[in-house]
C-alpha cells in the first residue's frame, strides 16, 4: 500500500473509477435513443416521441418489476424529487427531438455538448462540490467551443439552434438532481418514476399543441413500422439511464461531466449510417475544444467524495 494512502482512500478511488466506466458505456449507447426518435421525427411530430419515450419506458420498468417480483419498489422515496428529476429529462427530451426534426443528429448533440459545462458550474454552486481554478478554465474553453459550434448552425438553422441549447440547460437540471437524489431510490424506482413524470409533463403539452392545431405539433396515429423505432427507444433508453443512475452513485457530478462528449463519437456514427450525416470542419473545431477542455478537467484531478451506497 503506497505511503498516506489508507485503505479507506483507494476504496473510494475505485469505486469513482467504477463510476466512470459505467459512465463511458452509458454515454456511448445514448445516442441510439436519438437516432431513433429522429427516425420517428420525420411523421410525427417531437412532442409525440417524447411521450411515447417515456410511456414505453414507464411499461418496461414496470413489467421487469413485476416480472423480478419488485413491485414494491415503483413507489420511490422523496416522489416530489423524482418527479421533478424526471419533469427536467421530459423537457430536454422536447427540445432535443425538436431539433432532431430539422438537424443532423452529430450536429445537435455537438451543441447541448455545453451541458456539462453547465453541469460543472451547477455542482459547485448548488452541490457545494469543489471546482478548482483550472476546472473553470477549462469550462471557459469548452463553453468557446460551443460557441463555435453554435453559430455557423445558427446560420443554417435559424431559431432551431437553440432547441439543443435550451436542452444543454434542462439535461444539467436532470443531471444535477441525478446527483442530489442518488441512493434515495433503487433503479427500477427511479426510471419508473421518470417515465410517469414524463407522461404528466408532456400529455397535456400535446393534447393543447393538438387542440390548437400548431404546426408540426398535431398528434398523429402510431403505424406498425414504427414499433420497432418505439420499442428501442424504450429498452436503450432504461439502459442508459440506468447507468448513469449507477454512475452517480458511484463519482461526483464534475468528475463524471466531461465524459458526456463520448456521446459524440456513437452519435457521428449512427448519424453518418442512418442518415448520411457528417459534422462540418467548424463543428469538429469545437468539439475538439470542448472534449479538450473536458480532458483538462479531470486530467490530475482526484475525487475526495465518498460515493453513495445504491438503495437494494
Amino acid at each position: 500500500m503506497t505511503h498516506g494512502t489508507s485503505r479507506a482512500d483507494l476504496a473510494v478511488h475505485s469505486e469513482v473509477v467504477v463510476g466512470l466506466g459505467i459512465m463511458v458505456i452509458a454515454m456511448l449507447t445514448a445516442p441510439g435513443i436519438d437516432a431513433f426518435a429522429k427516425l420517428l421525427t420525420r411523421h410525427m411530430p417531437a412532442v409525440e416521441v417524447a411521450l411515447v419515450r417515456f410511456a414505453v419506458q414507464a411499461a418496461l420498468v414496470a413489467s421487469i418489476a413485476l416480472l423480478t417480483g419488485r413491485l414494491g419498489e415503483l413507489r420511490p422515496q422523496n416522489l416530489g424529487g423524482q418527479m421533478a428529476r424526471g419533469a427536467a429529462l421530459a423537457a430536454t427530451s422536447i427540445l432535443f427531438f425538436s431539433a432532431l426534426k430539422v438537424m443532423p443528429l452529430a450536429d445537435a448533440l455537438a451543441i447541448t455538448f455545453v451541458e456539462p459545462l453547465i453541469l460543472t458550474a451547477m455542482s459547485a454552486l448548488i452541490l457545494n462540490e469543489p471546482v478548482t481554478r483550472r476546472q473553470w478554465g477549462a469550462c471557459g474553453i469548452g463553453f468557446l467551443g460551443a460557441l463555435v459550434i453554435v453559430r455557423p448552425s445558427f446560420a443554417i438553422f435559424g431559431l432551431d439552434a437553440l432547441y439543443p441549447l435550451a436542452a444543454a440547460i434542462t439535461f444539467a437540471a436532470y443531471h444535477l438532481l441525478t446527483r442530489r437524489l442518488a441512493g434515495q431510490s433503487t433503479i427500477i424506482g427511479a426510471q419508473f418514476i421518470t417515465g410517469i413524470a414524463g407522461i404528466v409533463v408532456i400529455g397535456p403539452v400535446l393534447t393543447l399543441t393538438s387542440s390548437f392545431n400548431i404546426a408540426g405539433q398535431i398528434a398523429v396515429p402510431l403505424i406498425a413500422s414504427d414499433l420497432p423505432f418505439i420499442i428501442g427507444i424504450g429498452i436503450i433508453s432504461f439502459f442508459s439511464h440506468a447507468m448513469t443512475l449507477m454512475a452517480y452513485e458511484r463519482a461526483p457530478a464534475n468528475v463524471l461531466a466531461p465524459f458526456g462528449y463520448l456521446e459524440i463519437v456513437s452519435a457521428t456514427f449512427l448519424g453518418y449510417v442512418l442518415f448520411g450525416d457528417f459534422p462540418a470542419w467548424p463543428t469538429w473545431i469545437g468539439i475538439a475544444l470542448i472534449i479538450g477542455s473536458g480532458i483538462f478537467i479531470v486530467m490530475g484531478e482526484h475525487a475526495k467524495v465518498v460515493p453513495i451506497k445504491p438503495a437494494e
